[in-house]
């Protein structure tokens, strides 16, 4: 080997020796810390902050969930079982001449707690058992007082079927009694309008608004004193002053024309010395009447 070929393999050994030192001293320096930052920490410690926040929030509102169930609990158990949240009396208004008692009763209210009672349902009862109320209103004040409004139904006809009566109110509705001392239009009859034949008996529940203003009509032009009279032949009249029966059908079309035919027909009458028993005006156009023979 020349000389300058063992120097270049020296030079090659030294450096691998001297790479070897290195390598063993940068083995025993440690590795520098990496420091966190200002902004790193800050958004750390938000975020701890929040959730404790959270936390707190959360237990709070548990706290106030648990206070105000318990006072809610409280108050039902007062609304259910203290005497002064349950209804003693009930103050009923309106019309005179009901059972006060008999009325409590079907309410079903008394002795019964505020939150258990439905006003509504107390009205539909109460129409539904009597059939003479037109309106219940039913209002309920703090602590367990109640007021029942009744409104009464006012009869406008006093129907005399056969010796049985029923009274019809303004609505068409029958009554099978009234209490009411409101003036009503008699009616003498042997039978109803709308019957299917002159024996049936059984009520009906409604008068038809045609009816009942033929009613209304007819009761405006009754001389005074007499009854209006319904047959199930010849339909609504009266008895006249001259002591005959006049009819005018079962409704009141034409009633101011045939007024005029009665006016024409009793001096017709008075001045031929004629004294009828019955005229019937329901067909104007064929008036027709019976009469007594000397």
């Amino acid at each position: 080997m020349t000389d300058k070929e063992e120097k270049k393999v020296n030079e090659k050994i030294m450096r691998r020796i001297q790479a070897r030192r290195e390598e063993q001293e940068n083995a025993k320096i440690p590795a520098p810390v990496k420091l966190q930052s200002i902004n790193t920490y800050n958004r750390r410690m938000e975020a701890y902050l929040e959730e404790s926040q959270k936390s707190r929030k959360t237990g709070d509102s548990r706290w106030v969930s648990a206070v105000f169930t318990l006072i809610f609990g409280a108050m039902t158990a007062a609304y259910a079982y203290l005497p002064q949240f349950r209804f003693s009396d009930i103050l009923i208004t309106g019309m005179r001449n009901v059972n006060k008692d008999e009325i409590i009763y079907f309410s079903g209210a008394k002795g019964e707690p505020v939150f258990a009672v439905n006003p509504s349902d107390i009205r539909t009862t109460l129409l539904r058992h009597y059939q003479e109320i037109y309106d219940a209103d039913v209002t309920i004040d703090f602590p367990a007082e109640m007021t029942i409004s009744l409104t009464e139904r006012i009869p406008v006809v006093e129907w005399d079927f056969g010796g049985s009566k029923f009274w019809i109110d303004k609505d068409g509705m029958v009554l099978n009694e009234s209490i009411s001392r409101e003036e009503t239009i008699h009616v003498y009859a042997d039978s109803y309008p709308g019957a299917p034949n002159q024996q049936d008996r059984d009520l009906p529940v409604y008068f038809s608004q045609d009816v009942l203003k033929t009613i209304i009509t007819m009761g405006k032009h009754v001389p005074e004193g007499k009854p209006l009279i319904y047959t199930y032949k010849n339909g609504f009249g009266w008895d006249t002053n001259e002591e005959w029966r006049i009819f005018f059908g079962k409704n009141d079309n034409d009633m101011d024309e045939k007024l005029r035919m009665q006016e024409s027909l009793t001096r017709y009458f008075h001045e031929n010395e004629i004294q009828p028993v019955m005229v019937s005006l329901e067909f104007k156009d064929a008036p027709y009447y019976r009469f007594l023979e000397n």
